[in-house]
């Protein structure tokens, strides 16, 4: 079984949702004042012809 290690974040006023995994990579998510998630805008790309 793989240990994830999971814990929240303050950091120059942000907050994060942290998961950690025994690898050392981490995916952090950033958490709005209410509670939500904050999203970003998928951004697309121009295909040059």
């Amino acid at each position: 079984m793989r240990k994830v290690k999971i814990f929240i974040k303050s950091e120059n006023g942000k907050l994060l949702q942290v998961a950690e995994y025994e690898s050392g990579a981490r995916v952090a998510v950033l958490i709005n004042g209410d509670g939500t998630v904050k999203w970003y805008e998928d951004r697309l790309k121009k295909v040059q012809e």
